[in-house]
């Protein structure tokens, strides 16, 4: 294989939902799709992106697709404002072409556009390509998964909490209200990656996984998911007794897929932190109502959980590795990277 034969093709974000359109019924995509329909319309409305930023490379070699890097903007911010960053996702090429320096090029012609890299989330492969083109560690973000060993166990467990529900109101919404800005402001004060209530409904009212019923015809050979048996996101705007007095906000993410259900807890904020019980509640409470076989969940909510079952031994400690790769030596990503706080939601880690 000569990579003088392979066409590299770069997709801006205003272009990224015809590309994908196009690519449905184009022979160069029929083995490999770069991209879903779905994925694509929502990327276009990230409240983080511009029209002219490089959202997607695709390597085709003899004019078939080969290969494909996607890239998702997004915001650092620290205390004197933001700086565009831009997560590295959906990295994947055909088996026949690894280990080749295929990828490598990939990773490369991004690197080319100057501007700070981060990623997170990436197969042990992956790893290897970033490093071997420059990324660093930024940092290791840890979370745990528990693992219910029966319904009986939820059963318990909601059964101590059963006061609880009498402490708060709660509201299923489509959305989070405008008025939740300001807490989320409040949330991101320290240096970390923008996750404000923008960013938080963009990912609800434009998911990049479906449920089965919802599913209408899209990309049929993207390695990534699109569709599983159930997918869905729960915004919940928590209230005081009074119904009026706003407590926060939290969302979960409920997913199955070949019978294994996994209820994560995603963005969270509350006034009073010790109001964060509530995030936990519901957790379990959703759990139970869907047979959960995995809660997953952030560190900071790992003694919560062993403090209210006392069952460690269900408790599994997983970490998240980041690299980054910024575009100079005193750019906001380089000049920051020791400060950044790292988020279980950072990059596309919530949409999946």
């Amino acid at each position: 294989m000569s990579k003088n034969r392979i066409e590299i093709i770069k997709i801006k974000l205003k272009d990224l939902d015809a590309f994908a359109r196009v690519a449905l019924t184009d022979p160069a995509f029929s083995d490999i799709t770069p991209i879903s329909r779905i994925r694509a319309r929502s990327q276009t409305k990230n409240p983080h992106g511009a029209p002219n930023d490089l959202a997607l490379i695709v390597a085709l070699y003899d004019n078939r697709c080969v290969g494909y890097h996607g890239l998702l903007p997004g915001l650092l911010k620290n205390i004197n404002g933001y700086s565009k960053i831009y997560w590295l996702v959906t990295f994947y090429l055909n088996t026949a072409f690894r280990g080749k320096g295929y990828g490598k090029r990939l990773v490369i012609e991004i690197q080319q556009t100057n501007v700070d890299l981060v990623t997170t989330g990436i197969s042990a492969s992956a790893e290897g390509v970033y490093k071997s083109t420059g990324f660093k560690q930024l940092g290791e973000l840890p979370y745990y998964q528990l693992r219910p060993e029966s319904i009986h166990f939820l059963d318990t467990f909601l059964q101590d909490l059963k006061s609880t529900e009498k402490q708060f109101k709660s509201k299923a919404v489509q959305q989070l209200s405008e008025e939740l800005k300001p807490a989320a402001a409040q949330q991101a004060q320290m240096v970390s990656f923008q996750r404000d209530i923008d960013t938080i409904n963009w990912m609800i009212r434009n998911p990049w996984i479906v449920s089965m019923q919802e599913d209408q015809r899209d990309a049929e050979n993207y390695y990534f998911s699109t569709v599983r048996d159930l997918f869905k996101f729960v915004p919940l705007e928590i209230f005081a007794t009074d119904e009026n007095t706003r407590k926060g906000f939290l969302v979960l993410s409920i997913s199955r897929k070949k019978n294994k259900t996994t209820i994560k807890i995603l963005d969270n904020f509350f006034y009073d932190p010790q109001d964060s019980y509530i995030v936990g509640y519901f957790a379990i409470k959703f759990a139970k109502e869907y047979l959960a076989d995995i809660i997953e969940y952030p560190a900071g909510y790992g003694n919560y959980f062993r403090n209210h079952t006392g069952l460690k031994r269900l408790e599994k400690r997983k970490k998240r590795l980041y690299l980054f790769c910024p575009r100079s030596n005193d750019s906001p990503l380089a000049s920051l990277s020791g400060e950044i706080q790292l988020n279980y939601c950072d990059s596309d880690t919530a949409f999946t």
